[in-house]
């Protein structure tokens, strides 16, 4: 029992170790003017995953996930989540976002990079890297505080856009 009771405090150091090693290429809210953050940041590796994506997270294990960063912000009276999905290589981030973009909703973003843009959430990738930006409240109209936060991160980001806009 005392075995049991030792591994799974083990365990549970880990979990807390390896979910709170920084945000990654995610800047802190007081960096972008009118941002703040709401909690600490975030970040999972592989074997940590599950904890903050429940049923889902083989799929992104799968396709070469290294790191989740996980931030959330809030910029006056909204509050907005970004996950910054790290992956092994840019094909890696490229499928993750051609699995959840909406074909519909894509349009310039920046940086010559395509996204998927819609009123509650942006999606792209770039380099190796796959972002999604919500807002909390999954009944909001289009937010300029959303567009602005995500295409500060794009432009932080390393690496060519995986979808750019046709010249």
């Amino acid at each position: 029992m005392r075995r049991i009771g030792c591994a799974a405090a083990c365990a549970l150091a880990l979990s807390i170790w390896a979910c709170s090693r920084g945000a990654g290429l995610l800047p802190p809210g007081a960096t972008l003017g009118g941002f703040a953050d709401i909690e600490q940041p975030e970040s999972y590796t592989p074997a940590t995953l599950y904890t903050y994506i429940d049923g889902g997270a083989d799929f992104y294990v799968n396709q070469g996930l290294s790191r989740l960063y996980v931030r959330r912000y809030g910029h006056g009276n909204e509050s907005f989540i970004l996950e910054l999905y790290e992956m092994k290589d840019a094909s890696g981030a490229s499928r993750v976002y051609q699995s959840g973009r909406r074909p519909s909703a894509e349009k310039e973003f920046g940086s010559g990079c395509i996204a998927s843009v819609t009123p509650t959430e942006i999606q792209f990738a770039k380099g190796r890297y796959y972002l999604v930006g919500r807002n909390e409240d999954p009944f909001a109209s289009q937010s300029d505080a959303l567009i602005e936060l995500c295409r500060n991160v794009l432009n932080r980001l390393p690496g060519p856009c995986a979808f750019a806009a046709k010249k």
